[in-house]
């Protein structure tokens, strides 16, 4: 017969306590990936960009980019792997990021977002990675988006 009890200690550190087979955890999928901005903004850039090029979204900056001399700079790893970037557009061969884009919504205008969004500027401007921003709309025009990226590219087959 098994003994199914639990210690003392178990009711004052639960994290002692195993988990069952039935015990599920606690997460689920997010039905909002995308903001309703985004999602308008994607649905404009994928045609924009046709299919040498990949959009990733929401992707963590520590992903894109390293700390150089990591040892000695620790602390800056910590900047930026709790910040992300609305959209990154890679090269769809090779996924080297070619620039990213950011959506400002009037949260932008709020100084803490003003802060982090300087430092996030700062962050591409010192790797020479293009970083974009456009304000949130309910629509997104197709030739505002172009005439953005479009000087990326005259920049990028000069090369």
């Amino acid at each position: 017969m098994a003994n199914n009890k639990s210690g003392c200690l178990s009711i004052f550190l639960p994290f002692l306590q195993k988990k069952t087979e039935t015990e599920k955890l606690p997460y689920r999928v997010r039905d909002d990936f995308l903001s309703p901005a985004e999602l308008s903004f994607y649905k404009v850039l994928q045609p924009v960009v046709g299919t040498k090029l990949a959009i990733q979204s929401k992707v963590r900056l520590a992903d894109v980019f390293f700390v150089a001399r990591h040892n000695e700079n620790r602390s800056y790893l910590g900047k930026i792997s709790q910040k992300h970037v609305d959209f990154l557009v890679c090269d769809a061969m090779t996924m080297k990021p070619l620039f990213g884009i950011e959506l400002d919504d009037a949260s932008h205008k709020r100084p803490d977002r003003q802060e982090r969004d300087a430092f996030v500027d700062d962050v591409f401007r010192t790797a020479n990675l293009p970083l974009l921003r456009f304000p949130v709309q309910r629509a997104y025009s197709r030739d505002e988006i172009v005439s953005k990226i479009a000087p990326l590219f005259k920049k990028d087959s000069s090369a």
